[in-house]
């Protein structure tokens, strides 16, 4: 039993239903439907091996990604300071650094930047890595040149740099000047005029080249988290051995990559893993071991809390070890300050031969659709939940009736909030998402559809107990929905919008999970879900 704020922990009670007034959602007058318990089941690694498939959103998920980013430079407006001879100098003196970055550049007519479908139209036909926006902002001093490199999909942002320039003050040590020569052709000579030279402005921070090219290579090169369940795992990539497990972030490029995985003893094992610019993806290899040890996984959200295991600081997380005696170990997640340290988290994590003990902790912010790690996938063969660095759900053939999609790792039962956003109509289109709260006894939550939502829980008699529709949508928001957990009251609270719809009394004791899933005969492809989060009250 985990420990948070050193709070207790009590017992399940009935759930009660309490008809309320609806202003957010209207209950919809419709007999119950009957709904099947969502269920685990581990879900294996595709016999056939790696399976790609094409996006039809997102043209930069592909087999074979470029060695040289294409980029397309946005149109640049000038303020009206700034005459001809001024952006000839400014585009001149900016080239420079440029030079020096290997890419390929292709042009967009500028009537097309301010068309969003037929911009992506054209950077799909050309095959674009990144658009680079270039923004100059005159100030008291000069003029500051901020550029940003842009992913044309999803408008990830894979860097920032900017360079400036001081204005042209007379007799002053910090003006240049710029030479002109100019040349007459008179038959078969060259007759050299006058040069003239002009007073124009200087650097104050100039562009470096190796910057630039840091950014501008990223959008061509993912991120690639490489793990297997024996640390003296060797791992190889092209023939270049990257050294033992964990490698974390190795940088690699676009497309498919393969691993290769090394154990005494073992026969090498070589994965095929997709990579995408500005993404995290994973890798693990489990080997058969000594099915008289166990193993132990430790995942927070956000990663990088120290894990100390009986008294000793053993890593960060996300963390996993092998080869662990049977028994009980007392384990803290602990969070570094400059201020000191804290102790988030602190548990019992009971471990047993030949099984993985996990918990994950959520604790604070981002969204956990591109936490994979914090993710098990559940259903029938030829199912795949995961994308690139978020949950996708894709099938290979036809599936049975049943539920198919992923579990989260044990979270710790205290006071959080579980926030989350179906897709408009208009995106869901068709099939089935079920996010369900599952705890000691109990297991509640949403069934979603494109139009309607529907609210159940069990034990009961296999029907849902209310659907609703909401009354008013926002487009950059979805279907808003949440679990609202009361650690004093020991109660909790489900919402839609801003109406709640369910309350009852649960168990604080052990551990609670999430589940998403869709079902096989009635499949939601592609993204499940509009966002995601779990928020611990009192964490940052």
């Amino acid at each position: 039993m985990g420990t948070i704020y050193s709070r207790n922990r009590s017992f399940l009670s009935l759930l009660v239903f309490l008809p309320i007034a609806c202003s957010t959602v209207q209950k919809l007058e419709e007999p119950p439907r009957a709904i099947q318990e969502p269920y685990y089941r581990a879900l294996g690694e595709n016999p056939g091996g790696f399976l790609f498939r094409e996006s039809e959103s997102d043209y930069k998920i592909r087999k074979s990604g470029h060695e040289k980013p294409i980029l397309a430079f946005s149109p640049v407006s000038y303020p009206k300071s700034v005459d001809k001879k001024l952006i000839a100098y400014f585009e001149q003196e900016i080239g420079i650094p440029w030079r020096e970055v290997q890419f390929s550049g292709v042009k967009i007519p500028s009537d097309i930047w301010s068309n969003p479908d037929a911009l992506l139209t054209a950077a799909k036909n050309a095959e674009v890595d990144a658009f680079v926006q270039e923004k100059i902002v005159e100030t008291d001093n000069g003029w500051l040149f901020q550029f940003s490199v842009i992913d044309p999909i999803n408008g990830f942002k894979f860097g920032e740099f900017e360079g400036s320039f001081k204005r042209p003050v007379a007799n002053s040590e910090d003006t240049g000047s710029w030479s002109q020569v100019f040349f007459w052709k008179a038959g078969d000579r060259i007759i050299s005029l006058d040069a003239r030279k002009a007073t124009v402005p200087v650097w104050e921070r100039k562009l470096f080249s190796s910057e630039i090219k840091e950014i501008i290579n990223s959008s061509v090169r993912g991120k690639l988290n490489i793990r297997a369940s024996s640390g003296d795992t060797d791992v190889f990539h092209k023939g270049v051995h990257l050294g033992k497990t964990p490698q974390l972030d190795f940088s690699v490029g676009e497309g498919l990559q393969e691993v290769e995985f090394h154990l005494k003893g073992k026969k090498p094992v070589v994965k095929t893993v997709l990579i995408r610019a500005g993404k995290r993806s994973s890798i693990f290899q489990e080997w058969e071991e000594d099915k008289t040890l166990g193993s132990a996984k430790i995942v927070s959200v956000p990663a990088g809390l120290s894990v100390s295991v009986d008294g000793f600081r053993q890593g960060e997380t996300p963390f996993f070890r092998s080869g662990l005696n049977p028994g009980n170990y007392q384990i803290e997640l602990i969070k570094d300050n400059p201020e000191g340290s804290l102790v988030y988290y602190e548990s019992t994590l009971e471990v047993k031969s030949d099984k993985v003990a996990e918990i994950g902790f959520p604790y604070s912010g981002g969204s956990l659709l591109s936490e994979t790690e914090f993710w098990k996938g559940s259903g029938e063969s030829g199912f795949n939940p995961f994308g690139i660095g978020n949950l996708e759900f894709t099938k290979s053939k036809n599936l049975p009736p049943g539920w198919n999609g992923v579990y989260s790792l044990p979270i710790p039962a205290d006071d959080l909030e579980i926030a989350g956003n179906f897709l408009l109509p208009s995106d869901h289109k068709s099939g089935t998402v079920a996010v369900t709260f599952h705890g000691p006894g109990f297991n509640l939550g949403f069934e979603a559809g494109p139009e309607k939502v529907s609210v159940f829980h069990f034990p009961s008699e296999g029907k849902t107990v209310g659907s609703y529709k909401y009354l008013k949508l926002e487009n950059d928001v979805g279907r808003t929905f949440s679990f609202r957990t009361d650690a004093k009251e020991k109660r909790v609270r489900l919402y839609l919008g801003n109406d709640m719809v369910w309350e009852g009394q649960i168990s604080f004791q052990g551990l609670w999970t999430i589940s998403v899933l869709t079902r096989g005969d009635d499949f939601k492809e592609n993204s499940p879900l509009k966002d995601l989060k779990i928020r611990y009250r009192g964490y940052k």
